[in-house]
C-alpha cells in the first residue's frame, strides 16, 4: 500500500477515535445534566432555564417547568427572567464607561452630579457607591413606590449611618444614586441608557428593563403555593434577560467589549475580602477574567452566574427555592466527571 495512503488512513483513524471519545464524553455529560434537571423539575426543586458552556462552547441550554403559575404554559429558551441584583452590573459598567470617557472620576463626590442632595453627598464618592460603603440608609421600601419617592426620602435624610468608606453595607440606595448620576451625565433615562449603550452594542436585542406582566415571553414568578407575584418596581432599572442574552452579557464582560480590562479589574476590587462590588465577586488575572460570580433574587425570581476560563453556568428560576448554589455545585461535578449530588426537595414554606 502506498505510504501516503497509509499515513492518511492512520490520521483519519486517530481523528475518528478522538471525535468518538469527545462525543461520548459530551453525550455522557448531557445525559447526567438531563437526569439532574429532570429529577429536580419533577420534585419541584427547580423551575427555570439553564445554560452551560465549557471551553468557550455552549454544551447545554434547556428550559424546565412552567412559565407562570397557571401550570399550562411551558417555559422555553426564549423566555426572559428577572435576574435580581445581577442587574446592578449594568449601572456599574455604565459608571466605568463614563469614567473611561472622562465624564467622571471614581473619587468625585456625589454632590458634583446631584447637588440637590443634603451636605452629606459631598462626603460620598462614586467609588463608595460601587463598593457599597457610602453610609447611606436602606431604602424605605414600604414608603417608596417610584424613583421620585426615594429621591424625596434621600433629600429628607439628615445624616448617614456611618462615615463613607469605613464600612460595608449592601444597600440599594448605592445602586439608585449610580443610576441617577448616569442619567445626569448622559441626559438619558437610565432604562434607555441600558438598552442603547449597553445591550444593543453587544447584540442583545430581547433584553427588557422593568417589564410588566403583559410582556410576552417574560416568565412570571410564583411561590410554592402556586400564587403568582404582582410585579412592582419601587425603584426603576431592573433588566430581564433570556439565556442567550445573559450569556452574551457574560461574554462581553469576559472579553472587555464595553469597558477595558483595567476598568473591569478595578470594578472587581471589593472594600474587603468576601464583600461584593457592582459586578458581584471576581477578579482579572493575567489579562483575563479569572472569576465572575454574581447571584440575584427579586420577588420569586432567582438567578446565578458563575464564569471562569473553563466554564460558564447560568441559572434562572421563576420559582425561588434558594438552591442554585447547590445546583451549580452538582453541575461543576458533572463537568469534571465526578460524582454529583441530586438536588434535594426543598422544605416547603
Amino acid at each position: 500500500m502506498d505510504r501516503n495512503l497509509k499515513n492518511s488512513i492512520l490520521l483519519f483513524t486517530i481523528l475518528l477515535i478522538t471525535f468518538s471519545h469527545c462525543y461520548s464524553q459530551t453525550s455522557h455529560k448531557e445525559a447526567n445534566l438531563d437526569s439532574l434537571f429532570l429529577k429536580a423539575q419533577h420534585s419541584k426543586a427547580f423551575n427555570g432555564n439553564v445554560l452551560i458552556s465549557q471551553n468557550g462552547k455552549i454544551i447545554y441550554e434547556k428550559a424546565f417547568g412552567q412559565a407562570d403559575a397557571s401550570g399550562t404554559l411551558a417555559l422555553n429558551k426564549k423566555y426572559r427572567f428577572h435576574i435580581g441584583s445581577i442587574a446592578k452590573e449594568f449601572n456599574a459598567v455604565g459608571i466605568m464607561m463614563l469614567k473611561e470617557q472622562g465624564k467622571l472620576k471614581l473619587d468625585d463626590p456625589v454632590s458634583r452630579f446631584l447637588p440637590e442632595l443634603p451636605s452629606w453627598a459631598s462626603k460620598i464618592k462614586i467609588i463608595h457607591l460601587l463598593q457599597y460603603t457610602s453610609g447611606l440608609p436602606q431604602i424605605k421600601w414600604s414608603e417608596v413606590n417610584q424613583d421620585s419617592d426615594n429621591m424625596t426620602e434621600l433629600k429628607k435624610t439628615e445624616s448617614l449611618d456611618f462615615e463613607p468608606g469605613t464600612k460595608y453595607d449592601y444597600n440599594n440606595n448605592n445602586v439608585f444614586l449610580q443610576r441617577r448620576i448616569i442619567e445626569k451625565i448622559t441626559q438619558l433615562p437610565f432604562n434607555v441608557f441600558v438598552v442603547k449603550k449597553l445591550l444593543r452594542p453587544i447584540g442583545i436585542k430581547d433584553g427588557l428593563v422593568d417589564p410588566d406582566e403583559k410582556e410576552k415571553q417574560f416568565a412570571k414568578s410564583f411561590n410554592n403555593k402556586g400564587k403568582q407575584d404582582v410585579i412592582k418596581y419601587n425603584i426603576s432599572g431592573w433588566t430581564a434577560l433570556n439565556l442567550e442574552d445573559f450569556y452574551k452579557w457574560s461574554e462581553a464582560v469576559n472579553s472587555f467589549k464595553l469597558i477595558t480590562k483595567e476598568s473591569t479589574a478595578e470594578i472587581f476590587i471589593p472594600f474587603s475580602e468576601g464583600n461584593q462590588t457592582g459586578l458581584g465577586e471576581g477578579s482579572v488575572e493575567n489579562g483575563k477574567v479569572f472569576s465572575h460570580i454574581h447571584d440575584g433574587a427579586a420577588f420569586n425570581y432567582q438567578a446565578l452566574l458563575i464564569s471562569n476560563p473553563d466554564f460558564t453556568i447560568i441559572l434562572m428560576s421563576n420559582n425561588k427555592q434558594n438552591n442554585l448554589k447547590a445546583i451549580s455545585d452538582s453541575i461543576k461535578s458533572i463537568l469534571e466527571d465526578k460524582p454529583y449530588n441530586e438536588i434535594k426537595v426543598p422544605v416547603r414554606n
